[in-house]
């Protein structure tokens, strides 16, 4: 399971809490351009809810039927979906893919600590042991427990000790994207079990250094697209958390320092949004010297060009310089404090991705869905 579970995971803990039966579609195994990778979650449960999809919506209604098929029998399904190109009436994939499709019962017991443990921000393994008949099942570690069964405990053991693995040290951390990317284990009697395993990483950081309009739309947008988001100010008055209701944590501290206190790695985002440049340029150094993926300032060209100026005195190097995005965002013509948010998230999405242009789509040739390693959160 991919971010998607992360998105749908209030959800699927409430059906929880009020033991409400739900069945789970997770897709595990694509060919061709979709834009459903490997490991995208589809739920519903006994009243007919559903949380998630797993192909933008054209076979959804068939999975949904799966779903609730599974909920009733307690069976588990394993169904191919294709583009139908002869005209029948059967369902089909418009987008010439084909996406396969594991439909199981969910278990509360093994469901809640997952799910407890994403909305907690922490990092937790899971393990779809694929069906070879019409058995699945699903297990979930970290380094303090282990929970559900395949029903032979050597599988458990092995499934657990993998898991762990990559919780504890971050192997597995990034799963790859495409067809045939389900491991093979083989089982104390020599046949081969298919698995996916999925690191659930804590949600990737977001940190705004300054209030202004821009900073709210980015808090809001950060929330929307799965960031952890904090946006500091030295101002006490700007820093109140009815002005940022959308952010996780609002900070009121000097930038420079606040930056030095947390941790930020590959998967952070630094957005400098002050228009002060009167600890900038420490700022600046700190966050371009750092492990964040995307650090990005807003302001003119002018500017930008006198801030090079005391950057380079400071002593950073022009390997460093290059990876400051500034003027900040993709050319969208953004006029709006809400436009100029999503210029400077897209952007943000063109430089963690798998080598998006950020050019129209229209004037490109070759897959939209391209297959390249992304983070599973």
């Amino acid at each position: 399971m991919t971010a998607g579970i992360r998105y749908i995971a209030p959800t699927l803990r409430r059906w929880c809490s009020a033991d409400l039966s739900f069945a789970m579609a997770v897709v595990v195994g694509v060919t061709r351009s979709a834009p459903c990778p490997v490991g995208t979650v589809m739920a519903s449960c006994a009243t007919g809810e559903v949380a998630g999809g797993v192909a933008g919506g054209c076979i959804d209604g068939a999975v949904l039927t799966a779903a609730q098929d599974a909920i009733r029998s307690g069976r588990v399904y394993r169904n191919r979906y294709t583009h139908q190109s002869d005209g029948s009436p059967v369902l089909g994939l418009s987008c010439r893919s084909e996406i396969d499709v594991v439909v199981l019962p969910a278990a509360v017991e093994v469901m809640a600590p997952l799910l407890d443990r994403l909305l907690a921000n922490r990092t937790v393994g899971s393990a779809l042991v694929l069906p070879t008949g019409p058995r699945a099942a699903l297990l979930v570690a970290d380094p303090d427990g282990l929970w559900g069964s395949s029903g032979d405990p050597r599988v458990d053991e092995l499934v657990a000790r993998r898991l762990r693995e990559r919780v504890s040290t971050g192997a597995g951390q990034v799963e790859h994207i495409g067809a045939g990317q389900i491991e093979r284990i083989v089982d104390g009697d020599g046949r081969p079990i298919d698995v996916l395993f999925v690191r659930h990483q804590p949600a990737p950081r977001m940190v705004l250094y300054g209030m202004s309009p821009v900073a709210r739309a980015m808090s809001q947008l950060g929330r929307f697209l799965g960031f952890e988001v904090t946006v500091c100010d030295p101002r006490p008055v700007f820093m109140r958390a009815e002005h940022f209701p959308d952010a996780h944590q609002v900070v009121c501290d000097w930038p420079h320092r606040h930056l030095r206190s947390i941790e930020a790695d590959a998967r952070s985002a630094i957005v400098v949004l002050s228009h002060d440049d009167r600890h900038e340029t420490e700022l600046l150094s700190l966050a371009l010297r750092g492990r964040a993926g995307y650090v990005g300032v807003i302001g003119s060209r002018e500017t930008h060009r006198e801030r090079l100026l005391r950057l380079t005195a400071a002593g950073l190097t022009e390997d460093e310089l290059d990876r400051l995005r500034a003027p900040i965002g993709l050319d969208l013509g953004a006029q709006t404090p809400q436009e100029t948010a999503v210029s400077i998230c897209a952007e943000m999405i063109a430089v963690a991705g798998t080598g998006g242009t950020g050019r129209p789509l229209t004037y490109l040739a070759g897959p939209i869905h391209r297959r390249a390693d992304v983070p599973v959160s």
